[in-house]
Parts: C-alpha cells; structure tokens; sequence
C-alpha cells in the first residue's frame, strides 16, 4: 500500500466499524514542559537507540510506557527506521509522521525517501516510527474476529441498526485481542508522548517534523503541547482537531462529494480517458444509476468505499472511471477471476476507528449515530451513513473537540490543497485562524499531501522553510491543477 493510500478518510472509517460497550475515558495526558526532567521517564529519555542495517536503511527500537502515569508498568517497543543524509553533515534529524491513523512511519520512509526532494534528503536524517499498536509495533492493536455476529440488529434503526451486530462483534475481539488498558493508550496525546521521547533520543535540542494528514494531528497536538521544542514544522494535509465526532464526520463526507463533483467536471481534461458520461452532468448521473443498482443487490456500502478511494489522486481517475463503467455494464454470468493476493503492509485500517474514537469525545446512545446517518446521507451520495457507527462502544475521548494555538511556537508552516476528500481545505484555514504562528502555502489543485513529488512548488517552498527557515510570503499558493 502506497504511503498516501492510507489517509483519514470517512471511506475507510466505514471499513472498519466497531463496536461493545466498554465505559469510561482515557485521562488526559497531563501537560508538562519538560517531561525529560522528569525521574519517573529518565530511563526512557536516555535510552540509546541500537541502530542496525536493514536494507538500505537503519532500525532501531524504541520503548516507551503504556501509560504515562505508570511508566513502571507495561511498555510498548516501536519499530524506527532512518534514512540518512545523503552528504556529510546535516542540519540534524527530521522526523515524518504517517497519515491514518493506521499507517506505518516505517513503511512511509521506505517510499518516501526516494521521492522527497534532493535538497531536504541531503541536509537531514529522516527518521520515522510506527506510532504504539500499529505496524511492527509490539503490543499491536488486534480486532480479528470469528464467525458471524451473534447478537441482533435492534429494531427503529433503519440506517444503521443492520450494522449494530458486527460493531458489536468487532469492538469485542479489539477489546479481547489487544487487552482494554493497552487499546485505551493508543489515542494521540500517547502518541505525542511517544514522539517529544523520540526527539531526546534522535538528538534533536528542537524538533524537526513533517507530518502527513494524521500525522499533522500528532504534530498540532504537539506543538501545542511543547510549542517551545520545536525548530521547523511542516504540516501536510491538515487533519482537525477542532470539530466534535458528528462534525468531523460530517465535513469529511461533504469533502468526498465535493471532490466527486470535481471528478465529474474535469474527468476527460484529467485523464484524456473513457469517462462514464459526456460531460458532469452524465457522470453523476452514471455514479447515481451504479449506486442504487449496488444498493438493490446488497453492494452499495462496498461500491461507495470503492469509488471513494479512487477519488482522492487524479493520478487514480482513470480507474475510478474503469469501475464505474464495469459497474454501469450488464451483468456478467461468467465466472470472476479470482483476485490476486494483496501486498504485505505495515497499514493496518483497524486503528482508524480506534484512534479516532479515542481522540473525541462521543455518545454511547445509538439514536445519535441514526441521527448522524441521516445528515451523512444527506451532504454525499457516496456516505453509508455507517462511518461513525464504529465508535458507539469504544472508549471515549475525554474531551468533543480542542482548539490548537500553541502560543510561543516558532512559525509552522500548513499545506492545504484546496479539493483535498481526505482532509478538506476548510480544516488548514480554520487552523490558520487559530494557529497564529502559521502561514497557509494553499495548493491549488486536487489531492492530499503532496509534499515529495506532488507540486515542484510545494516542494520548493517546504524545502526552503525546512532547510532556512524561511517561510513563503503570505498569501502563499501554488497553481497545481486545473481547479
């Protein structure tokens, strides 16, 4: 899986719902300034990671405690991974956050460090790590399950209740499998934790992070949380922090149809392919015919997700054309190939559901998750109604919603492209307004992080902040794509 394939989106959301009740919140992460200084976390602050040859890389691990509070108790090791600088003496180590939650930093450099612009790889060590439960780290979190659902759909719930059971189900073997102490330290703020730990064993006096879609929440929280320990910050596809679990929802689903539109209006100019219509008003009018024939035969939930992911890349276009014109064809009675078998991966789509559930504060009613359905319903024709379903019975968030400001930062530098379905363009200028250090550099285009080789003018820009610290004059924006 490609490193961008992994974003936050209300696509995947809808694959991996969850569900049994389980009560109660993670306590907040207590804000100290200099953790380090700290007797109970030295050890983990002066731990020497035993960097060894893998493939073209370094590895390491990292260990860190499950829980903060009790750092005596049980730990997590981290996989961490460097790619070094490719001349002698570099500005220092420059750590890359994944997108998800769900992605491997581990697997991420690994396609990364080829692709990123020749003057960053030069001046720093890219280092990156799979954030505690995902990818190589141990404990993992772990939501297998087994046979099918045993409990019932409950009755006046027509959008989700058919849902319930498997939530129910799935929820239970994450719980099971992972261990209920282990699952509740896996929210961000942890994960934060995890990385100001990162930065004193890496040897950075100050931070230097580039985090892409998730991993621009690991690095708002962050900031606000250690505005003073930072050099350079380039946040990439900027996720929210601000809005409660309906409205994050919400917003997501509304950025997927918005993007749909721009599909439909642009897919011939894009692509120079076959598109499912003449023109956007065929187009939509195809996916509408596809989508109630999917719905009609019990596919439609799958078709959405399908549709979804293809939507985000143009560079994916044509093949999203490819299946809604297969979906628009008459039905074949000749036996399916049978598929091939997927890639290992580091991803792991469970985390989505669990890290976001984990992050904000939600209802445990079931009423509410029908109400949300409808709106879903209503703002995109590619919604289930289902995708924030998954967070019915997980642990909550201590709190709806936070507003970053991280006052004393350094000046952070966001990247928004402006038809962005995984995280909308709306969450970079709302984090602008918030976030008085930062300067918006907007892409115009269609797309989600899109730093390495996404825009020549992105990456020049970020380079230069990076290396020199100068950021681009307000407004900054780079004419991509045909918007």
């Amino acid at each position: 899986m490609s490193w961008k394939c992994l974003v936050l989106s209300v696509v995947l959301v809808a694959g991996c719902t969850g569900g049994p009740a389980s009560q109660g919140s993670p306590a907040p992460v207590p804000k100290v300034d200099e953790p380090e200084r700290e007797a109970a976390l030295t050890s983990y602050y002066r731990q020497t990671l035993d960097w060894r040859p893998c493939d073209d890389f370094e590895c390491a691990k990292l260990t860190v405690p499950v829980d903060y509070r009790r750092p005596d108790g049980p730990k997590f090791t981290l996989p961490v991974i460097k790619a070094v600088a490719t001349r002698p003496g570099p500005i220092g180590t420059l750590v890359a956050g994944a997108g998800g939650p769900g992605q491997s930093g581990v697997a991420m450099v690994k396609d990364i460090a080829g692709t990123w612009p020749a003057a960053v790889r030069e001046r720093f060590d890219l280092v990156g790590f799979d954030p505690r439960g995902i990818g190589g780290s141990e404990p993992r979190l772990r939501c297998e399950t087994e046979g099918e659902p045993t409990s019932k759909a409950p009755d006046g719930l027509p959008l989700i209740g058919a849902e319930v059971p498997s939530t129910r189900q799935y929820t239970e073997a994450c719980l099971r499998g992972t261990g209920e102490n282990v699952l509740r330290h896996l929210g961000t703020d942890d994960v934060v934790s995890d990385l100001d730990v990162l930065r004193v064993v890496t040897g950075q006096e100050k931070l230097n992070y580039l985090g892409y879609s998730y991993g621009t929440r690991i690095g708002q929280l962050y900031a606000d949380r250690f505005p003073k320990k930072i050099r350079a910050m380039v946040l990439d596809g900027v996720d929210n922090t601000y809005l409660d679990w309906r409205a994050d929802t919400v917003e997501q689903a509304k950025g997927v149809e918005d993007t749909l539109l721009t599909y439909a209006k642009q897919c011939a100019t894009r692509t120079g392919k076959p598109c499912p219509g003449q023109d956007g008003t065929e187009i939509l009018a195809t996916v509408d015919r596809v989508l109630a024939k999917a719905d009609k035969a019990g596919d439609g939930s799958a078709l959405r997700q399908e549709i979804s992911a293809k939507l985000t890349f143009p560079a994916d276009w044509a093949e999203l054309s490819e299946i809604i014109l297969d979906a628009d064809a008459p039905a074949d009675d000749s036996p399916d190939e049978p598929a091939d078998e997927p890639e290992p991966s580091g991803d792991t789509t469970d985390a989505l559901t669990v890290v976001n559930c984990l992050d904000r504060a939600h209802p445990t009613d079931l009423a509410a998750y029908e109400d949300a359905a409808r709106e879903l319903r209503r703002v995109s024709r590619l919604s289930s109604g289902t995708e924030a379903l998954g967070c019915a019975f997980l642990p909550t968030g201590a709190a709806p919603s936070r507003t970053v400001r991280a006052e004393g930062a350094p000046p952070i530098l966001l990247v928004g492209t402006t038809k962005d379905a995984a995280t909308p363009y709306g969450w970079a200028r709302q984090l602008l307004e918030s976030l008085k250090s930062a300067v918006l550099l907007s892409n115009e285009d269609v797309g989600h992080a899109v730093f390495g080789g996404g825009s020549s003018c992105v990456d020049e820009r970020v380079s230069r902040y990076l290396i020199e610290l100068t950021l681009p004059a307000a407004p900054a924006r780079c004419a991509t794509g045909p918007v």
